[in-house]
């Protein structure tokens, strides 16, 4: 192709060579079919080539069967698709009937798993209940030495005769009397001393003669009396102090109840708490700040009791209609 189209140059060339020099007319016949050869010789192979190339191309039947190869494929791709969309329908309507079906017995066992909470912690309660029930007639001494040898019931029935005076009757009818049912204390300090009375009314004459008295001292020795509460109520109220600290510094009234219950008096209205969820509905509707109030039930597991931390004096006790609950022995839990 290059040397067919540089031939018009080679010509081009030619003829200003003749006007300079004319030549004689065989001279000039011969270059011409010289020149007219490499042309013949170009186009003959340009011919070539598009015959190849005319060879190489496809004809219409060609393209036809392409067209079909082509569809045929595209057709059972398609179908493959369509048949794997159609599993994957199927899976995706398993899944989720399967789903809703564990939705429902998710809902139904959360709803059985909260009826059943709510079911322990009528249980827990009532065990507290009757726990504090048999404690009844029991007072627990606080801050009398100990030592070896000593005899419970005549030290109590000294101590007892102190805080009546005269009005101590001749027999005090104790059922028991010993120290706290556990190992002596590792900072020496002395173990409580538990007492159980046969008489309910003379344990509760006892206990207000001692809330009328700021301070009792015996065997050198300054004494609290408590009352003798399980140890959930005692866990429960510790983790009510920061909210018994706040009634006392607003000067509000209250007393604990049985059931276990604080209740307190605003506004010519009693307001209660049993259960740690009650406490921001209290202080809402007391018009107390919010304190900090820890879950007793979930965060205060029940401990070893190791004696009252609220004094005679402060704790307040529905003790009507309730009839006095005696007991053989002392139990591992009166520690």
């Amino acid at each position: 192709m290059d040397e067919f189209l540089a031939t018009p140059h080679c010509l081009a060339g030619t003829r200003g060579s003749d006007k300079m020099a004319p030549g004689s007319p065989g001279s000039s016949s011969r270059a011409s079919s010289a020149q007219e050869s490499p042309r013949r010789d170009a186009l003959t192979q340009m011919s070539l080539e598009l015959a190849a190339i005319s060879a190489n191309m496809l004809t219409r039947q060609d393209k036809k069967e392409l067209v079909a190869d082509l569809r045929s494929a595209i057709r059972e791709e398609v179908a493959a698709v369509r048949q794997d969309l159609t599993a994957l329908e199927h899976r995706v309507d398993e899944l989720e009937v399967q789903r809703l079906q564990a939705e429902q017995q998710q809902r139904a066992t959360d709803l059985a798993t909260s009826r059943q909470g709510n079911l322990l912690l009528e249980l827990r309660r009532q065990v507290e209940d009757l726990e504090n029930r048999g404690r009844r007639n029991n007072i627990r001494v606080r801050g009398l030495p100990e030592s070896e040898g000593e005899s419970p019931r005549e030290i109590l029935e000294g101590l007892f005769t102190q805080v009546l005076g005269e009005e101590a009757p001749p027999d005090f009818g104790l059922e028991r009397a010993h120290r706290a049912l556990r190992p002596p204390r590792r900072d020496g300090l002395p173990r409580d001393l538990v007492c159980c009375f046969q008489s309910f009314q003379l344990k509760e004459t006892i206990m207000r003669a001692a809330r009328t008295q700021r301070t009792i001292t015996y065997m050198d020795s300054r004494v609290s009396l408590y009352h003798d509460l399980s140890p959930l109520t005692l866990d429960a109220r510790r983790a009510l102090k920061p909210l018994t600290g706040l009634l006392q510094q607003k000067r509000i009234p209250y007393k604990w109840g049985f059931l276990f219950s604080l209740q307190a008096r605003v506004n010519n209205r009693w307001l209660a708490v049993r259960w740690p969820n009650d406490v921001p509905r209290f202080l809402r509707a007391a018009g107390l700040p919010e304190i900090p109030v820890p879950n007793w039930i979930l965060e205060n597991p029940p401990t070893r009791p190791t004696g009252p931390t609220v004094p005679a004096e402060n704790l307040m006790e529905d003790t009507q209609q309730r009839s006095p609950i005696r007991r053989e022995g002392p139990s591992a839990s009166e520690e």
